[in-house]
C-alpha cells in the first residue's frame, strides 16, 4: 500500500474523507495526538485499524464527532451530566464513554456495550469528520506500544504502507491522550483513563464528586477486561529500556546521574529525562522518547513527576509508568551533618528529625570533642560539591563561623538562619544547599522548624537564578 501524504487544505482533507468513505484508514492531527481514522460504523474499517496498528482486538476505540449534536446518533443515552461537559469542555481532550446504539458495531467497541465518544479541537479533525459524513473511529496513530505520535514524521515513521493518508498537520500542543470518562452512571463519573482535564475539572462542571477507576492506579491485572483504551496492554514504550526515579527533586537527580555514570562505564548508551512540571512533560514525553530511539539511547533513566491525583503530573505519570513497564525505584534525599563541639547536642537533634521524615543522614562529624570548625564546614560543603549528598547541614556555636568554611567549598551557598523567615529565604531566592546553625543561638525546637521550612520552600528561580549563578561561579 502506498501512503498519500497530504496538506490540510480543505481539497486534501476532501480527499482524506473519500478515503473514510469508501472504507480506508487516514491519519490526522488533534490537539492530543495524532489519530488513525476510518469509519467507525464500519465493521471492516474497525478490523483495519486494529491491523494496521498490530492492536488487541479487545482494545475499544475512540470515536470521534465534530460536534454534541452527533453524539445522539451513535448513544444510547446522552444523560445531562454528560451534556454539560460537552457543552463546557467541547471540542477539547475529554472522552465520555456512554452506552451505544446497535448502530455501531461490537469490532469498534472491542465488543462492549458501551461507547467512547470525543469531540476533538482541532479544526483539520473535524473538518475531516464533516466531510466524512461519519463519526471516525481513531486510536493513536502509531504501532501498538510505541509511543503514541505528536507529530506527522512519527506517523510516517510506524504506519507508511498500513494506511491510504496521513494528514501532516502541526505538532499536537497536548502532547498526551485524552481523559477518558465513564458516564454510564452520570452520577458518579470515573475516569478510566487519566489526561488533561482532570478529576478537579470534571467535578467544577458537574458539582459532584470524580473518581478514578481502580484499575489504572496500578499495574494492571492479565484478566483485565479493558473498558477503554490504554487500561490494559504495555503503552507508550520506547525501544530503550526506561527507569523512573521517584522522591525529592534533588535526590532524584542525584541519583540519576550516578546511575548514569555507572552505567556508561559499561558502555551503553544512556540518556536522561528530566521535566519542571506535568504541562512541559505531556507536551514533550512522546516526542523525547521517539528522539531518544533516533539517537540510539538503550536505557532512559527518568525522574517520576511527582503531585496530587487532581494534576496533570498524574496523567503524563500514567503514561511514564506503562512506558518504563512499572520500574520505579524510589530514592530517599541524603543530607550530610557535621559540626564542631558547640554544635554537637543540636546537630543530634536536627539528625533525629531528618530520619523521622525519611531522610538519609550522613554524619560527618564531630562526636563532641573539643575541634576548630574549619575542618567541618569543609567537610559538608565538599559533600554536596561531590554529590554524595543532596544537601547539607552545619552547626557551630552561632552557625556564623562554620558557614564560612562551607562556603569556600566552590558550588556551595550556606545560609544562617535565625528567624522562619530567613530559613524561607535561604531556599526561595537563594537556593542555599548547605544551612548553618548555631547551637548557642536557637533551641532543637527553633533548629527543626527552620530546616523543615528550608526543605519545604520552592526555590523560585527567574531573576533570582541570575544572582545564584553568579555565587557559584566566585
Amino acid at each position: 500500500m502506498k501512503t498519500l501524504y497530504l496538506t490540510t487544505s480543505e481539497e486534501d482533507i476532501q480527499k482524506a474523507a473519500d478515503i473514510i468513505k469508501s472504507g480506508g484508514l487516514a491519519a490526522f492531527p488533534t490537539e492530543t495526538v495524532y489519530g488513525l481514522g476510518g469509519n467507525a460504523l464500519d465493521p471492516k474499517a474497525a478490523k483495519a485499524i486494529y491491523a494496521a496498528k498490530g492492536r488487541p482486538s479487545d482494545n475499544p476505540l475512540i470515536v470521534h464527532v465534530s460536534c454534541a449534536d452527533e453524539v445522539e446518533a451513535i448513544a444510547a443515552d446522552f444523560p445531562e451530566n454528560a451534556r454539560k461537559l460537552a457543552e463546557a469542555i467541547w471540542p477539547g481532550p475529554l472522552t465520555l464513554v456512554l452506552p451505544k446504539k446497535e448502530i455501531v458495531p461490537d469490532e469498534t467497541t472491542g465488543g462492549l456495550k458501551t461507547v467512547a465518544i470525543r469531540c476533538p479541537a482541532d479544526d483539520a479533525a473535524r473538518g475531516l469528520i464533516e466531510l466524512s459524513g461519519v463519526p471516525i473511529a481513531a486510536p493513536s496513530a502509531n504501532l501498538s506500544g510505541r509511543p503514541s505520535p505528536t507529530r506527522w514524521e512519527h506517523v510516517k515513521e510506524d504506519l507508511d504502507g498500513r494506511c491510504e493518508a496521513i494528514i501532516c498537520g502541526s505538532p499536537c500542543i497536548g502532547g498526551i491522550e485524552s481523559t477518558v470518562l465513564d458516564m454510564t452512571d452520570p452520577d458518579h463519573p470515573q475516569v478510566l483513563r487519566p489526561g488533561l482535564i482532570t478529576p478537579e475539572r470534571v467535578t467544577e462542571v458537574l458539582g459532584i464528586p470524580c473518581t478514578y477507576d481502580p484499575a489504572i492506579l496500578g499495574k494492571p491485572d492479565e484478566g483485565l477486561v479493558p473498558k477503554a483504551p490504554g487500561m490494559k496492554y504495555k503503552h507508550y514504550a520506547p525501544k530503550a529500556e526506561m527507569l523512573l526515579f521517584a522522591g525529592p527533586k534533588q535526590a532524584v537527580r542525584r541519583e540519576i546521574r550516578q546511575q548514569a555514570e555507572a552505567l556508561r562505564k559499561e558502555g551503553r548508551q544512556v540518556a536522561e529525562l528530566f521535566y519542571e512540571d506535568g504541562r512541559e512533560a505531556a507536551a514533550k514525553l512522546f516526542a523525547d522518547l521517539r528522539r531518544l530511539d533516533e539517537e540510539g539511547a538503550d536505557v532512559i533513566l527518568a525522574q517520576a513527576l511527582d503531585g496530587s491525583a487532581e494534576s496533570v503530573n498524574y496523567s503524563v505519570m500514567n503514561r511514564m509508568l506503562k512506558a518504563a513497564g512499572y520500574h520505579i525505584k524510589e530514592v530517599r534525599m541524603k543530607i550530610a551533618l557535621a559540626c564542631d563541639h558547640g554544635g554537637y547536642e543540636l546537630k543530634l537533634a536536627v539528625m533525629e528529625h531528618l530520619k523521622e521524615r525519611g531522610i538519609e543522614c550522613i554524619d560527618l562529624g564531630c562526636n563532641g570533642e573539643r575541634v576548630d570548625y574549619p575542618v567541618y564546614g569543609k567537610a559538608v560543603g565538599e559533600a554536596v560539591a561531590k554529590g554524595e549528598a543532596d544537601l547539607g547541614i552545619a552547626c557551630c556555636g552561632t552557625g556564623l563561623g562554620i558557614s564560612m568554611a562551607a562556603n569556600k567549598v566552590h558550588g556551595i551557598r550556606c545560609a544562617v538562619p535565625t528567624t522562619p523567615f530567613m530559613a524561607e529565604m535561604a531556599k526561595a531566592h537563594n537556593n542555599a544547599n548547605v544551612l548553618a546553625l548555631g547551637g548557642r543561638v536557637l533551641t532543637p525546637e527553633q533548629a527543626c522548624e527552620y530546616v523543615d521550612l528550608w526543605l519545604d520552600t520552592e526555590y523560585l528561580g527567574s531573576y533570582h537564578a541570575v544572582r545564584v549563578a553568579m555565587l557559584d561561579e566566585m
